[in-house]
């Protein structure tokens, strides 16, 4: 196929990259499922991501970011936990680009950063210290992954990085991890945020035998968390979040 019918193909069906660069253990094609094919052709400059384990987030966050890189040239971060967490999804990221065909030249490629001959530039930062994140500006998308585990201070350094850019995105994506930290108030209460929730049931690849087992070995809070996409109190949480509600008079003023 012509490079100038791929180009048609993917500006018409976003989902064609996923199509195109991900391959299963035996190197077949992979159809991206229901609400990978929507995430995907999201256009959405704030999305929020709640997902299931073993959903296939990152496969999706991946060849969402390798279209990007293609046909909208400029700055993609990424951003997880730790650099090691950071580098998973750069890697998937790599991985489907490499599979592409008519795509730009790389002229840069290490372990943190990928560089198109195009201009584009995806960056895989640690995210367990915000001061190791700022200095970027405009970027055309950042990622977050396993958001409910990056810290407040990270997720205020990021923001003001997207005031430069006008189509700018920020994307996160995560499974739950209890009632507290900048995810779950963007999710429960954050205005101007597309939000999607894939559980397990969403999976066509995850059987009932598995969920089965899942729910024998796990704790309820972890099941409920990982599997059904529940924002409940951990195993660590030496009050439960209902108490401390019950306890808090919101009509009484902060104490100094």
């Amino acid at each position: 196929m012509s490079k100038a019918a791929l180009d048609f193909q993917r500006a018409a069906d976003p989902s064609q990259v996923f199509t195109e660069g991900v391959s299963d253990a035996e190197d077949n094609a992979v159809t991206p499922a229901p609400w990978q094919h929507e995430v995907m052709r999201s256009e959405a400059r704030r999305h929020l991501i709640l997902c299931n384990r073993q959903a296939g987030k990152s496969t999706t966050i991946g060849a969402k970011a390798a279209g990007g890189l293609i046909y909208a040239p400029g700055l993609y971060l990424i951003v997880a936990p730790t650099l090691r967490q950071s580098r998973l999804l750069f890697e998937k990221t790599r991985a489907i680009y490499k599979r592409l065909s008519g795509v730009p030249r790389i002229v840069t490629d290490n372990a943190n950063e990928l560089v198109l001959e195009n201009g584009s530039h995806l960056v895989a930062l640690p995210g367990d210290n915000d001061a190791t994140i700022r200095g970027y500006s405009a970027p055309r998308a950042v990622y977050i992954d396993e958001a409910a585990r990056v810290s407040d201070a990270v997720y205020a350094a990021v923001r003001p990085m997207l005031a430069a850019s006008a189509n700018g995105q920020l994307i996160a994506l995560t499974t739950p991890y209890g009632r507290r930290g900048w995810f779950y108030e963007q999710w429960s209460e954050g205005q101007h945020w597309t939000r999607t929730t894939i559980t397990a049931n969403d999976c066509p690849h995850i059987t009932p035998e598995f969920l089965a087992e899942e729910r024998d070995s796990l704790s309820e809070w972890q099941f409920r968390a990982e599997m059904l996409c529940e924002f409940v109190d951990t195993d660590e949480a030496f009050f439960s979040s209902e108490l401390v509600d019950a306890m808090t008079d919101a009509n009484l003023e902060a104490w100094s």
